[in-house]
Parts: C-alpha cells; sequence; structure tokens
C-alpha cells in the first residue's frame, strides 16, 4: 500500500500519458489507497432490511477492540451492545461529531449513550475539526470494516433509506481505516459527561 503525493506544478511538469495511466495518476495524487479485495463482503439495508443486525453482528464479533468514527450516535441497541463488548473485555474508542452529539442533540441520547460509554470505560472523544465528522465506520480487532451511509441511530434503523457494507477478514483495509481512525482521533477531545 503505497500513498503517492504530487504537487499539482510537477503534475504539469510532466509528459502526457495514456488515459490509464492518467487516471491512475490522479488517484495517487488524492491520497487514495488500493487493498487486496480479500475477505468476505456482507450488505444490508434500512428501513428494517438487517442493516441495524448487521452492525450489531460486527460488534458481538469483536474480542480485542473496536473503533468507531460516527456523525449521529443515538441507536440504544448499538450502545447496548458496545457496552456488552466492553464488559467482555473490548477495548473501544469512539470518535463522534461534536455538535451533532452535544449542542443540537435536542433528544439527549447522543450525550446519554456516550455517557454510558464513557462511564463503563470506553474512551469517548469528540471532533470539532470539520464542519461535518459524517464518518461512519467500525474497524473490529484490526481485520473487519463496517461502513455506510448508516449513521448509529433509530431513524437510519426503521425510517431512511440506508446500506451497511461489511468487509470481513481484511486486515489490510482495516489498516487504512486505522490510519484514517488515528488521525481523528488525534484531532479530537474527551467527551464531558452530560446526562
Amino acid at each position: 500500500m503505497s500513498l503517492a503525493v504530487v504537487s499539482g506544478t510537477a503534475l504539469a511538469k510532466r509528459k502526457p500519458k495514456g488515459l490509464i495511466e492518467q487516471v491512475e495518476q490522479a488517484v495517487a495524487e488524492r491520497h487514495s489507497y488500493q487493498v487486496p479485495a480479500t475477505g468476505t463482503v456482507e450488505v444490508a439495508f434500512s428501513p428494517d432490511e438487517g442493516s441495524e443486525n448487521l452492525v450489531l453482528k460486527v460488534i458481538g464479533t469483536a474480542r480485542q477492540d473496536i473503533r468507531m468514527l460516527t456523525y449521529s450516535f443515538t441507536s440504544a441497541p448499538v450502545a447496548r451492545a458496545l457496552l456488552e463488548a466492553k464488559k467482555r473485555g473490548v477495548d473501544i474508542k469512539i470518535v463522534a461529531d461534536q455538535r451533532n452529539n452535544t449542542s443540537e442533540d435536542r433528544s439527549g441520547k447522543s450525550r446519554a449513550a456516550l455517557s454510558l460509554l464513557t462511564e463503563a470505560g470506553a474512551d469517548v472523544r469528540l471532533i470539532s475539526a470539520y464542519p461535518i465528522h459524517h464518518d461512519k465506520v467500525l474497524i473490529v480487532d484490526g481485520e473487519t470494516v463496517e461502513l455506510g451511509s448508516f449513521n448509529y441511530s433509530d431513524a437510519a434503523a426503521h425510517r431512511n433509506s440506508e446500506n451497511v457494507l461489511v468487509n470481513w477478514s481484511n486486515p489490510q483495509l482495516a489498516k487504512v481505516y486505522l490510519e484514517h481512525f488515528a488521525r481523528n482521533y488525534r484531532q479530537a477531545t474527551p467527551y464531558q459527561l452530560q446526562y
């Protein structure tokens, strides 16, 4: 897995290439990653077409660690699954959008979920470095990645059209997402209990 970074000036001075080479170069310059397609892919949809159950299944498989990036976090079933994982000894780190889960949390569900997880020993952080921290990702045991449009919310499970994609047993993909998680984790601040 390599990352090529080239300035726009250097790009302009290069010899013209074929279309495929130009596309590959453009992708590389935008910091994209290529990883092998390994493991098994599993998908589910919403409303009520298995998306929430698939997220819960992923959390239920965790034995060592869970890294979570979230925009909206109001789902009681997901919070319960994370608490159960914590009881099993799973190390949990969460980076959540600051505004959406605190000042714009009219129901109080986000603050309650994040507070419960913090009290249980999860490392919960809030990020405000971006206009919206729109990531919705779980990285489990350094090998499984869950992603998609699915916010960890009741609306995502039962009202919205959403998708969940899980790549089981792909440690190289997990490594890329763990690097993204680490960047956002460094930019976040510890969550202060709020009920």
